[in-house]
Formats: structure tokens, C-alpha cells, sequence
């Protein structure tokens, strides 16, 4: 199972430099979202940290306790959501859909769906 967990951040690392060097660093049109909704990404970005911390940390303690205690299933759930919510971002911003961007928000979700399947895991 460790191996899992190191193996494939690896190879997402490696494969997802490997993308931006074929990509190229070619600039995008400038496009930016409102002014209001620059600050969206970082409070969900906060909120899908915060508990996935939370959760991996509780249970990895929990594999080595003699009493664990987990955590509500709603802290699982507003996890889901909020990490739904950051990828779908930047089409509901309205924001480019270049394949420069395209790329690095699949590699984001992999990155994603790797920390919550971890927090699943840990938990169950």
C-alpha cells in the first residue's frame, strides 16, 4: 500500500513535468475571472486542505489507537464537495479552456482524487 502511495505521485510528478515541457510555455490569452471571484479558489483550496488533513490525520491515528474515534461523515462529504467545487471552478469562472489548462486541472484532479481516496482509506 505504501508503495501505491509513493509510486504514483511519482510517476504524476515526472508525467505532468514531462506535459509542460511539451506544452511549452507559450502565453495564454489573458483571460481572469471577475474581480469578486479571485478570492474563491483560495477559500476552497483552505477548506479542501483543511480537512483532508483532518481526515488523514485522524485516521492514521485511528489504525493505532485502542479506542478510535472518526470523525462525522459530513466532514467527508463537505470534503467531496468543496473539492468538486475547485475543479469545476474555473468553468463556472469563465476562464479559458486552453489545453495548457486543460492538462494542469487533470492533474490537479489526480492529485485530488489521490488525497481524498488516502482520507477514504484511512477512514474506512
Amino acid at each position: 500500500m505504501i508503495l501505491t502511495f509513493t509510486l504514483i505521485p511519482a510517476v504524476t510528478v515526472l508525467y505532468s513535468v514531462g506535459l509542460l515541457l511539451a506544452i511549452g510555455r507559450r502565453p495564454d490569452d489573458d483571460s481572469s475571472p471577475h474581480a469578486a471571484l479571485t478570492a474563491v479558489p483560495n477559500v476552497l483550496s483552505a477548506v479542501f486542505i483543511l480537512l483532508s488533513s483532518f481526515e488523514v490525520v485522524t485516521g492514521w491515528a485511528n489504525r493505532t489507537a485502542d479506542e478510535p474515534t472518526r470523525p462525522p461523515a459530513i466532514v467527508f462529504i463537505v470534503n467531496v464537495v468543496a473539492a468538486a467545487a475547485l475543479l469545476a471552478y474555473p468553468a463556472l469562472a469563465g476562464l479559458s479552456n486552453t489545453r495548457r489548462h486543460r492538462v494542469l486541472l487533470g492533474l490537479f484532479a489526480v492529485q485530488v482524487g489521490a488525497i481524498l481516496s488516502l482520507a477514504w482509506y484511512l477512514q474506512n
